[in-house]
């Protein structure tokens, strides 16, 4: 599924590119500042992803907690209460799952002899998830101390679960927002297309001297910064 993303964002960035070029430049030569932001939404969009993914996993992660917390109640010690919650995640998510990968790696290393607070530890690092590397953080230290762990595991789901709602509130407030946004990025495209089907060679002269593209290098960084201006204003829940 990842690698069918990443081949979807690049298809996406290389329309970009040629959909950029042609507007503004259409030259050989213009394949290199349109392939220049090509890239920069590549990155932008490959960072919307990951965001969307770790939001997936934090969602995961937190169902994780409440099912160990329960395992813990019923008196399993706290390694096997996180097993054990691989049956019900696999139900709910799919073996596939960023959440279900981890409790197999998991188990791996409890086979192996590896302490889980180790573990906790490894995936703190592995995962881009602040949440994760905070309860690793948390869990080695109430092991060592002998702290309440179901307490601790049912705290920790209940802040990831308030998180998620602010944000899922704060989405909802900009959605509309950031449609607009979306509308406004692709009107100047959208008319430029339009001049040159209902008016062919309208721009001509723009591509073929000096002054011509420099007014379209000076509109297309216009472009750019109105673009990056709106895209940060719509990521405050960042």
């Amino acid at each position: 599924m990842k690698s069918q993303m990443m081949n979807y964002l690049i298809i996406k960035s290389v329309m970009v590119t040629v959909l950029i070029d042609y507007c503004f430049y259409r030259s050989i030569w213009g394949i290199i500042p349109a392939g220049i932001i090509g890239i920069i939404f590549y990155r932008e969009e490959k960072r919307e992803v990951c965001r969307r993914e770790n939001e997936k996993f934090r969602q995961q992660f937190k169902e994780l907690l409440y099912l160990a917390a329960a395992g813990q109640k019923a008196g399993y010690s706290v390694e096997n209460a996180f097993m054990g919650s691989y049956e019900d995640l696999k139900n709910l998510y799919g073996e596939k799952s960023e959440v279900c990968l981890l409790l197999k790696k998991m188990s791996v290393g409890l086979e192996n002899h590896i302490p889980m607070a180790e573990l906790w530890k490894k995936a703190g690092k592995e995962y881009e998830v602040v949440e994760i590397t905070e309860f690793a953080k948390v869990f080695e230290i109430a092991k060592e101390s002998g702290g309440n762990m179901t307490e601790i595991l049912e705290n920790t789901a209940e802040v990831i679960g308030n998180k998620a709602e602010t944000k899922q509130e704060i989405d909802t407030l900009l959605s509309a927002r950031r449609l607009e946004q979306k509308i406004m990025n692709a009107m100047p495209i959208v008319l430029m297309l339009y001049v040159e089907l209902t008016s062919p060679g309208y721009f001509s002269k723009m591509y073929h001297s000096g002054a011509g593209i420099g007014i379209m290098t000076a509109a297309l960084a216009i472009y750019l910064l109105a673009y990056f201006w709106g895209k940060r204003i719509s990521d405050i829940t960042q």
